[in-house]
């Protein structure tokens, strides 16, 4: 082995112990750095040469991080769906706050206070201040469903808004890992960048924090990022999507999603932020089983059947003509069973008023010049084949009776007679109800549900009492009292009648209850499955930073090993030098 042999091997021992103690230093410094891969140093005997059938010495062969891809992944995953429960944790417990019941001034207590007022009514139908509070109370569980649907929408608006905001920021991320990606695979064959795949791999959690989606690493460096159902994000140095709101509706009225010129049905993003965003706008406030779909379905049935006993009642004097509250829409030719009234429809507009729990029936009026002289009608057949002016014609038919569409277009019935009594002795079917004939609330939904101002203006024609007839299916004879107080009596008793909601049978103030707590269960589970992906994600970090992470300890003692060699390999040169310089003297 020659001198010149010997300074190789050396000088060889002297950059590996060099490379190495740079390596330790880089992990000591970025101990705390978060999502740092501790990088390690792969050393390997340099082959000797023909001369000497020995080893040359030492070499770096190669740098790599220490990292489990199976973990990177797990975490990957884990990432999106704890962004998805904790964008709807954010949202859920402000939806909760709609429906908050526990200061006492919910809707259950407006109608608590309503059927009181309608019992006390009852006890005395005479007096004036009782009719009062029924419009009263009334009014409040009105403006309460008012509120309620104001405060739903509002959320959802703003969870619309910030789906543009997360879109705007994903291109953002693509855009610079994209970037990112074509420095590493420029670089991987000469000079691997092992700091820039820890940076891309911290990008691609916090883009996976936002929107769920899986990842393929390739050969070259590259990284392939697709969302979880297969759309494609990331390809290469060439593509990076581009999301945005189409020019589409989706089934809850809002813009939809698309990736380029390519629609994307919400249901293609199930995790992350943005699909958190999603199920809280179309699933848990709008859409078929929503909250704010269930209680517009609930504040309809309220509607409905308290029109329904109203249009039946006097009150306490008689009047010669009644105007429903609901305007009849434009379509006033197409039968009643073929009316459009569900709200997410588009031609919803061909009729704001709901007919859909009209049935087939008759209906029966009393006439009279005065209170005391009242006659019955004949009844009128109604069908849910004929029209609202079909209906408007079979009613202006009976005798003593006039019927008309305003010019405000709402039903006006009234006695044929200027000044004569009118009254409505019973209705099978619903229509009148429907129509806000004799109504207690108006409107066509939570947002303008409001008490009729005709009973505002006079408390005296809240539906009180009933006309006293012999027989309700075929009357003969016909009295009026103002004593009666069936009608209070009957608008108190809809506290324990049952009504058929959400494939179950129960009062009002049980539907809603059961829509509370469901809304409070869910509430629950989510926070219990945050807590338990927060749990899941810490476990997954520390199993990552047991394979990744830098131990302090470990590198001190790697540090002091390589000192002592580095030092070893320099004394070789130095011993290497003294031979030398013994040669020399010797010649």
């Amino acid at each position: 082995m020659s001198l010149v042999n010997l300074l190789n091997i050396s000088k060889l021992g002297i950059f590996a112990s060099q490379g190495t103690l740079q390596t330790i230093s880089h992990n000591i410094t970025n101990a705390n750095t978060p999502g740092y891969s501790r990088q390690s140093v792969q050393l390997e005997s340099a082959p000797g040469g023909q001369s000497f059938a020995g080893g040359a010495g030492v070499r770096i062969a190669d740098v790599r991080s220490q990292m489990d891809q199976l973990v990177d992944r797990r975490m990957e995953l884990g990432t999106g769906e704890l962004g998805r429960l904790e964008i709807r944790d954010k949202y859920l417990n402000l939806v909760e706050n709609v429906f908050n019941e526990l200061d006492g001034d919910g809707l259950s207590k407006r109608m608590d206070a309503l059927y009181d007022a309608s019992d006390t009514l009852a006890d005395n139908p005479g007096n004036a201040v009782a009719r009062h509070q029924v419009v009263a109370k009334a009014d409040d569980v009105a403006k309460q469903m008012n509120k309620m649907h104001g405060d739903l929408s509002e959320l959802a608006l703003p969870l619309d808004k910030e789906v543009g905001v997360i879109l705007a920021d994903v291109n953002t991320r693509l855009k610079a890992l994209q970037q990112i990606n074509n420095v590493i695979v420029r670089n991987e064959n000469t000079n691997p960048a092992i700091d820039l795949k820890d940076q891309r791999r911290n990008m691609i959690l916090e883009l996976g924090k936002i929107i769920d989606i899986r990842t393929l690493d390739r050969e070259n460096g590259d990284i392939q990022i697709m969302t979880s159902r297969g759309q494609e994000l990331l390809a290469d140095a060439a593509f990076s999507a581009t999301l945005s709101r189409s020019a589409s509706v989706t089934e809850t009225g809002f813009q939809g999603i698309k990736i380029g010129d390519q629609e994307l049905g919400a249901e293609k993003i199930q995790g992350g932020q943005l699909g958190g965003l999603l199920e809280l706008r179309d699933q848990i406030i709008y859409g078929k089983d929503g909250y704010l779909t269930r209680m517009e379905t609930l504040a309809d049935e309220i509607r409905f059947q308290f029109n329904k006993v109203n249009s039946q009642s006097v009150g306490k004097k008689l009047v010669s003509s009644i105007t429903g509250a609901m305007k009849l829409g434009s379509d006033l030719n197409t039968k009643i069973a073929d009316l459009v009234t569900d709200t997410t429809s588009p031609d919803y507009k061909k009729s704001p008023v709901d007919l859909s729990r009209v049935t087939d029936g008759k209906i029966f009026f009393a006439v009279g010049d005065r209170e005391e002289s009242l006659t019955p009608t004949q009844g009128v057949e109604i069908t849910k084949e004929m029209s609202l002016v079909q209906v408007q014609q079979a009613i202006d038919a009976l005798d003593g009776v006039k019927a008309e569409i305003t010019s405000e277009n709402q039903l006006k019935i009234s006695n044929e007679k200027t000044g004569a009594k009118l009254a409505v002795i019973s209705d099978q079917t619903g229509l009148l109800a429907a129509l806000g004939v004799g109504a207690l609330f108006g409107g066509k939904g939570m947002a303008d549900m409001g008490v009729n101002p005709t009973l505002v203006q006079d408390p005296d024609l809240v539906g009180v009492g009933r006309l006293i007839v012999d027989s309700l299916t075929a009357p003969t004879t016909v009295a009026f009292d103002n004593a009666n107080s069936q009608g209070a009596l009957a608008l108190g008793n809809l506290r324990t009648t049952k009504f058929d909601l959400f494939d179950n049978t129960s009062t009002f103030t049980g539907h809603y209850a059961a829509l509370v707590g469901e809304l409070g269960s869910t509430v629950n589970q989510n926070t219990e499955s945050l807590k338990a992906q927060e749990s899941a994600q810490t476990f997954i970090a520390g199993v990552r930073e047991s394979i990744s992470g830098v131990s302090l300890e470990e590198e001190l003692t790697d540090l002091i090993r390589f000192q002592r060699a580095f030092q070893s390999s320099s004394k070789m040169v130095g011993v290497a030098d003294e031979l030398m310089q013994t040669i020399i003297q010797m010649v």
